[in-house]
């Protein structure tokens, strides 16, 4: 029996490892489009404005069709939308056939929302899929496989600098390539979801430490969601406004994104052992101070090494956010995954359009200054809810 269990626990890890390695494939995609969209701009003579709308169908897309599908499949354990969106993310390679002209930014919304829909409807599944290995701590699961994906977002943002600078918008090609790669992987290791009629039994098993609404989980999130879509946009476009090379504003983006994702799995002992939403409030608190120096530094190469430790703490408390949603009561287990990784990111992809008119008008300054506000909203909200710990 202990020789069953021990095979059993080994194999769940494996699932989890190769669950989390597609969450960093497919998050690379985001990444990527934040910290290309100045030399989109440039290549396709539009304005910070226009690359903000192609920015926004693309997070508006990978968002909302998490919330549109998340509560979808909730008896089906087969990963078929996990299968199909990595498949759709491969249409980023269109971008390579986008002509110049007035209809360029027609194509490139296009083409950034079918890309981004196959981003978001693999999300709420991955999470159904982390769920069903109950062999594993909830909170580690969910911090391991969330990392993943922080990690490839600072992957993508750093890498598809690079690969631009040297073959232009083929430089894709190898983020293709991968996402095909994770689609093999999963089948090989047969990855299967929860299903929600297990998820009474789940429940029971597994009392909640930290009783707190959902609602009041996914307002903090969505605050937090705000500020890292705010800094992840304007970043590399403070950076172009100070004739800055690209790499510079990617390296930027990556560090932060990295960091939080390194955040999220070095602080589930202190998740475990102290409650998560006083970790959460331990984490916002020393976070954003450095997100604050960073943003008036940063254009001093030294400032990164604040932005480390801003993503750290502040980015990192995310992971735990997620962890408490899956316990909480509220919605079905999909719904609940479709908002908190879905549904929080489309409130906050809306920032760009609505504020790159300002930006246009008075440049970056004006929404670097305002960019931290979410993080202190999101502590404001966690020492409310100190009563209901």
């Amino acid at each position: 029996m202990m020789d069953s269990n021990h095979r059993e626990y080994r194999r769940q890890w494996a699932q989890l490892l190769v669950l989390t390695a597609a969450h960093f494939v497919l998050d690379m995609f985001p990444g990527l489009m934040h910290t290309l969209l100045p030399a989109m701009q440039e290549s396709f003579h539009l304005s910070k404005a226009a690359g903000a709308v192609v920015l926004t169908f693309f997070l508006v897309s990978a968002n909302g069709i998490q919330v549109v599908i998340g509560h979808l499949r909730s008896e089906k354990d087969r990963p078929l939308f996990l299968y199909a969106g990595i498949l759709l993310t491969c249409a980023v390679l269109l971008f390579t056939i986008v002509p110049n002209g007035p209809m360029a930014v027609v194509w490139l919304s296009i083409i950034a929302t079918v890309c981004a829909a196959g981003v978001g409807m693999t999300h709420p599944e991955g999470l159904r899929a982390i769920h069903r290995l109950d062999r594993i701590s909830s909170t580690v699961s969910s911090m391991v496989f969330m990392s993943g994906g922080i990690i490839g977002f600072a992957f993508g943002a750093w890498a598809s600098t690079h690969l631009f600078s040297w073959w232009g918008f083929f430089g894709l090609l190898p983020f293709c390539v991968m996402s095909v790669t994770a689609l093999l992987l999963m089948a090989a290791f047969r990855i299967r979801l929860a299903v929600e009629r297990d998820e009474i039994h789940r429940q029971s098993g597994h009392p909640q430490r930290e009783p707190v609404s959902f609602w009041m989980v996914m307002a903090m999130a969505t605050l937090v969601a705000s500020s890292v879509t705010i800094l992840g946009w304007i970043i590399p476009q403070r950076f172009d406004e100070l004739a800055l090379p690209l790499s510079d504003g990617g390296i930027g983006v990556s560090i932060f994104s990295l960091s939080g994702g390194i955040g999220g799995i070095v602080m589930i002992r202190l998740a475990m052992r102290y409650g998560e939403l006083k970790t959460i409030r331990w984490m916002l608190a020393a976070g954003i101070p450095f997100v604050i120096a960073y943003l008036c530094l940063m254009e001093h190469r030294w400032s990164a090494a604040l932005f480390f430790f801003g993503g750290f703490f502040c980015f990192g408390s995310y992971p735990i956010m997620v962890s408490i949603a899956r316990h909480c009561k509220g919605p079905s287990l999909g719904r609940r995954m479709g908002l908190i990784v879905g549904g929080i990111w489309l409130a906050a992809c809306l920032l760009p359009m609505i504020l790159g008119p300002l930006v246009d008008a008075y440049g970056t300054i004006v929404v670097v200054i305002c960019a931290p506000i979410g993080f202190v909203l999101s502590l404001i909200l966690s020492i409310a809810s100190r009563k209901r710990d």
